[in-house]
């Protein structure tokens, strides 16, 4: 009776405002609640020829039923359909870790290259764009792709010579594919002595992990110190019986 009502008021609402998303959108919701993921993609793949206008939401929505189904590629599909989106640091995440579920890696590094086109077109040298070249070398490296991984390490030290860990991960990548760079490469690693790391003891001693264990350092120093006090206390005792006698 429910579901009736509904379908009325949502056909009722679509006549009103033919190229409104709402009421299609409802109705796609209702039809997932009766357990008819393929038959509310069909609806909503029917408005989206009729009014492309409207595309982000149903796209969206066109995606997740995809993904509900395990059509994991199909819902990557309609993804990367979305331009407006396409280049989003969300959506590109979204889109790498279900390429990487499906063991598309290849795909996945293509949507890391697409948005990375992107940013040096628009948005250059800026933080979300060397995020991204940080996080594509880092899954190019993950999955063994040493050598697609040298240009976005590059880049990235390019733009901060003195970052040690960049420069430590483009040496071991030329390491493995052309390790006359790699020698001359290391030559721009700091002396041992200026690698060495300071520790700021006031810092670790203030941390939590030292607290805690200072507090148990000292309870097992004063549950010994009671203990000898009670052994001390019972020799003296003996002592004094053994005068008795």
């Amino acid at each position: 009776l429910y579901a009736e009502q509904c379908r009325k008021l949502t056909l009722s609402l679509q006549k009103q405002n033919p190229g409104t998303p709402l009421p299609v959108l409802i109705q796609a919701a209702q039809l997932c609640r009766e357990k008819q993921h393929m038959k509310a993609s069909q609806l909503l793949q029917e408005f989206l020829q009729q009014h492309p206008e409207n595309t982000v939401e149903i796209k969206m929505t066109v995606a997740q039923l995809y993904l509900v189904q395990g059509h994991v590629t199909k819902a990557c599909d309609i993804l990367r359909s979305i331009e407006e989106k396409q280049n989003k640091p969300g959506m590109v995440s979204a889109l790498v870790t279900m390429y990487s579920h499906e063991e598309d890696i290849d795909s996945a590094i293509d949507i890391f290259s697409q948005a990375i086109q992107w940013y040096e077109k628009h948005e250059a040298n800026s933080p979300s764009h060397l995020l991204l070249v940080r996080e594509a070398a880092n899954f190019k490296l993950k999955y063994g792709r040493q050598k697609e991984a040298i240009s976005d390490l590059e880049q990235l030290w390019r733009q901060n010579p003195k970052d040690i860990w960049t420069l430590a991960q483009l040496i071991s990548a030329y390491s493995l594919v052309d390790p006359e760079k790699a020698k001359t490469l290391s030559k721009h690693l700091p002396s041992p002595e200026a690698m060495s790391f300071k520790v700021d003891v006031d810092a670790l001693e203030s941390s939590h992990g030292a607290t805690y264990i200072r507090k148990k350092a000292a309870k097992v120093a004063g549950e010994i110190q009671v203990k000898e006090q009670g052994q001390g206390d019972v020799k003296k005792k003996k002592k004094k019986k053994k005068g008795i006698f």
